[in-house]
Formats: structure tokens, C-alpha cells, sequence
């Protein structure tokens, strides 16, 4: 792979090097680099690569758990839920695997208007979601005025008691002038995925286009953040590469945010390369459901202070363990999706995008009945400004978990006040009596404060 192009932070031979090992650690190195990220010190990638040679069932059942107890130090039992909402298809690039790509004649393209956002955001709203992603295609000249028109309609948009808290973006890489443009209508994280760091994989997927410019990408958040962007997000495409090689290159990547600008990535977005409409092309390095629970895990440990998100497009049974092994923010299906109704056109084009037609009250059902953890509609820190390098300080010191507690239980309590049906708020007032009961006193005595405030009808409580 060349290597000569690539910026200082990603030491591709580094990484080679660090994934030639073969043999497994032993239970003392084991021990030594759990102990480590439970101290919640960021691995090196040696260690990182010494974790996906562990093979035994009960070393990797240590891995797992120390993943999970690693969340629970840093931001508590609580998953995050958040919906995408796909404002266009139009799109400049053609790569192979996505339904967006220029060449792909069996989708219909369209702009969402912002009559049809408003009504998707009511959608949202109406299910119960404060926190949104904006998807849209990659074009030549990127579209943000667009882009920041929809994020000001939707912040304006209410249905009753409800209203859209936190909008984030996922955006292919800006110029510093249009991330102003985002930045003046209060865009949360900028969302910048490299999908694949290994350069050889990443070219063959991707031929043309805005997206085909690997350098480009690779650059986006630094550009972001020295124009004054202050949360950044990355993300992986697992599957489209050697998912060892992209789980230690997203490390590096992590780390020289975290060292240049002390903001670090705010999330890392984690999912798997799917079947999309108008493509036959095959995942080249398949992630079984056991490497990718692995990976999750050793994201987890390797960078303790992220937010790691997955989807609920991963099946039912293995987003769960997702979230027992160091997961903190779901990718919710979005009834709002705006294809729902461009796809009915004569000549019979093709439902995209799949696998997001679950209902968020499902999904708070399931994390309820089967996987025990607190949803969260918290949007409290971008409520108080909290992003950089001060949310960053804070999940550092452990001093998020102490808030992420009571403000999840609150907002978990609006929703179930508001929008939950009636099974669902049953099982969910049960599930926040136990949380209670867990809860140091300090925090347990905040949280019931805010409950209060939240059944007498009070809305967006937080501490």
C-alpha cells in the first residue's frame, strides 16, 4: 500500500507492523491491557491488535465485559437513541456499494422539500425523538445552504410538547466557509465516515466523484476543526476493508484529534457493509457477527472516551450485545424515512433505504425486555454547550456519568409520559424504580428531583 501520501498521523507500516503479530496474549498481557482501559487509558495499537488475537471463549468473554464495565465507568447504563432522516438521494459519486451512487437508475431522486421536512420532523417528533442525523448524497459542489435550510426548518418544527433538540450531519469534506455556513444555524457533530482507511480498498469502491478523493477525506476533520467546528464524528464501513487494519487506523485518527486540537472524535460510528438497492457488490472482508461484536468491544477499550454508535439495521439479538459490550448511542429506524413515499413511482423502483422502518417505541421495548439499559433522550450538553474540549474534560474526569445518570432518567420519563404506549411505560417505570435503587445518593437524589418536575408536566429537564 503507498504510504508516501498519507498524512504523519496515519503510520500505515505502524499499523502493518502492530497486526503481524500472531500469537495470542497470555493471561498476565491479558490482564495488563484490560487493567489498562479500565483505568480508562487510551490503548496503543499493539495492544489494540493483541486484543483480536484473544481466541479462547472465556478470554473473550473478559474482553466483553470489561468493554461493557469501561461504558458503564465513563457514561453510565444508558444507550442514547437518535433517528437519521434522509433529506436526499442526488449524489455526485459512484461508489459501488451505496443506492446514493450517480449510476444507480433503479432508485428515484429527489430533494425533500421543506414542507416534506417539516413533515418528517413531526414524524419524528410524534414517536418521540429530540436527536436527529441529516444523511444526504455527496455532491460535486456540496449543497450546504441546503443542508443548513433543512437544519433550520427542523429546529422550528414542534407537534405538541415536542420539538427536535439536537441535529447532527453527516457530510463528505467542506471547504472552512461552508462549515461556518453549518456552524451559524447550531449544527451538533460534524459526521465525516472514511468508511474504509485502507487506501487499496477504499479507491476500489470508491471510482469517481467528490467521495473518490481518499486524501480529502481523510483531511475533513481537521479542516472542520480549524474552522471552528467543535465536535467531529468518525465512522467505519465495516466490511469494505480489513477491519483490523480500519479498528487501529480510526485509533490513530481518534488519538491525533485528541492530541492536536483536545477535542478528540465525538463519536465512532460502527456499522456493517449492507445490501443496497441497484448493487450486486459482495462485502470483500465480511465481518461475522462474532468480529463485529469484538470490535465494538475493542473500540470500546482502545478509546474509552467516545461515543460508539451502532444501528438497529444489525439484527435485534446482536445490537443488544452490541450494547453489553460498549455501545452507548443507537441509530434508531426512522418511520420518518423520506423514500417511503418517492418509491411508489411508475416503473416500480425499488424501496431504499432498507431495514429503517422500526418504530422507536419497538426499539425502547426491546433495550426494556431484553437488554436491561436505560434509554436516553437526553440532549442536556448541547442544552448547556457542552462540546470540545469541555465535554471532552468532562467524560475524562468521570464527571458525565454523574449527570448522564438523572438526565437520562428524566428524559426517559418524558417520553414515557408523552409517547410510549402503554406497555412500553409500563415496563420503562419499572426499569427507572430499579435504576433508582442503583444510583449513589447524590444522583439518586437529583433524579428524583427532576422526575418531579417531569410528571407535573415540565418538559426538557436536566441538571
Amino acid at each position: 500500500m503507498p504510504t508516501d501520501t498519507l498524512p504523519p498521523w496515519l503510520d500505515a507500516r505502524a499499523i502493518d507492523n502492530a497486526l503481524s503479530r500472531e500469537k495470542a496474549p497470555d493471561s498476565a498481557e491479558l490482564t495488563d491491557i484490560l487493567d489498562k482501559s479500565l483505568a480508562l487509558e487510551p490503548l496503543s495499537i499493539q495492544e489494540a491488535a493483541a486484543l483480536m488475537r484473544v481466541c479462547e471463549s472465556e478470554d473473550l468473554a473478559r474482553l466483553l465485559a470489561a468493554a461493557d464495565q469501561v461504558k458503564q465507568k465513563v457514561y453510565g447504563d444508558r444507550i442514547v437513541l437518535s433517528a437519521p432522516l434522509h433529506i436526499s438521494n442526488h449524489c455526485g459519486s459512484e461508489c459501488v456499494y451505496c443506492a446514493n451512487r450517480r449510476g444507480n437508475t433503479t432508485v428515484a431522486r429527489k430533494y425533500m422539500t421543506p414542507p416534506e421536512m417539516r413533515e418528517a420532523g413531526r414524524k419524528l417528533i410524534r414517536q418521540g425523538h429530540k436527536r436527529v442525523i441529516l444523511v444526504s448524497g455527496q455532491l460535486p459542489n456540496a449543497d450546504v445552504e441546503y443542508l443548513a435550510e433543512a437544519v433550520s426548518v427542523l429546529y422550528t418544527v414542534f407537534d405538541g410538547l415536542g420539538e427536535i433538540r439536537r441535529i447532527n450531519v453527516s457530510v463528505g469534506p467542506l471547504q472552512p466557509e461552508e462549515y461556518a455556513v453549518l456552524q451559524s444555524v447550531d449544527v451538533g457533530t460534524v459526521l465525516i465516515y472514511q468508511d474504509t482507511y485502507h487506501e487499496q480498498s477504499y479507491r476500489a469502491a470508491h471510482l469517481s466523484g467528490p467521495k473518490s478523493d481518499y486524501q480529502a477525506r481523510l483531511k475533513a476533520a481537521d479542516t472542520a476543526l480549524q474552522s471552528g467546528v467543535t465536535d467531529t464524528g468518525l465512522g467505519l464501513l465495516l466490511g469494505l476493508g480489513p477491519w483490523q487494519y480500519d479498528l487501529l487506523a480510526v485509533m490513530l485518527h481518534a488519538a491525533h484529534l485528541t492530541r492536536v486540537y483536545d477535542a478528540g472524535s465525538r463519536t465512532v460510528s460502527m456499522h456493517r457493509l449492507r445490501p443496497a438497492p441497484g448493487s450486486s457488490f459482495a462485502a470483500p472482508y465480511p465481518v461475522s457477527d462474532g468480529e463485529y461484536l469484538r470490535c465494538v468491544a475493542i473500540m470500546r477499550l482502545a478509546v474509552p472516551y467516545t461515543g460508539i454508535v451502532l444501528t438497529t439495521k444489525e439484527p435485534a439479538g446482536l445490537w443488544r450485545d452490541g450494547c453489553n459490550a460498549g455501545c452507548s448511542q443507537l441509530l434508531t429506524g426512522s418511520v420518518a424515512n423520506p423514500y417511503e413515499s418517492w418509491t411508489e413511482a411508475p416503473g416500480e423502483k425499488v424501496p431504499f433505504p432498507i431495514g429503517e422502518d422500526c418504530h422507536v417505541d419497538e426499539v425502547v421495548r426491546f433495550l426494556l425486555e431484553e437488554a436491561r439499559h436505560l434509554p436516553s433522550f437526553c440532549t442536556a450538553c448541547p442544552r448547556l454547550g457542552r462540546s470540545g474540549s469541555e465535554f471532552l474534560s468532562m467524560v475524562q474526569e468521570c464527571g458525565m456519568k454523574s449527570q448522564c445518570g438523572p438526565n437520562s432518567i428524566a428524559s426517559f420519563m418524558e417520553f414515557l409520559l408523552n409517547y410510549a404506549t402503554p406497555y412500553t411505560r409500563q415496563l420503562g417505570e419499572k426499569l427507572i424504580a430499579e435504576k433508582l435503587d442503583g444510583l449513589p445518593e447524590q444522583e439518586r437524589g437529583a433524579a428524583e428531583r427532576l422526575l418531579q418536575k417531569v410528571r407535573s408536566g415540565r418538559m426538557d429537564e436536566f441538571i
